[in-house]
Formats: structure tokens, sequence, C-alpha cells
């Protein structure tokens, strides 16, 4: 006989590994990733391709709270 959390729990896909941007660094004082050359924000660059957060938390957009 399995636990119940085994049955019901929400298993979410594993992640790949994401690696820092290059040519950016991440600068504490403003909270976000600078580029080295000429200090634009990554946000901003058009070639930047989506958002992450440094733990590499998993955002769903639901509440997930009964799981």
């Amino acid at each position: 006989m399995r636990h119940i959390l085994f049955k019901r729990a929400f298993i979410y896909k594993k992640r790949r590994d994401i690696n820092p941007p290059e040519n950016y660094r991440y600068d504490s004082v403003l909270g976000a990733w600078v580029n080295k050359i000429d200090n634009s924000l990554l946000i901003l660059a058009k070639d930047f391709k989506g958002q992450s957060t440094k733990k590499l938390d998993i955002e769903t957009g639901e509440d997930n709270k009964g799981q």
C-alpha cells in the first residue's frame, strides 16, 4: 500500500539547468542582470527569451495550496 502523498501529489516536470546569461552580470544593488559592455538591462534585450528566478522556482499561475 502506497502512502496517500505518493498517490495524490502533483509531480512537476524537471526543469533543464538554467545558466546565467553570457555577457551579463547580476547587479545586487539594482536587483537585475546588467550587460557588462553597455550596462543595459537584460529584461530589455531583444534576444531575452524568458524570466526565471535565482532559485529556479516553478510558477504555474495557479494556487496549489491544497496539494
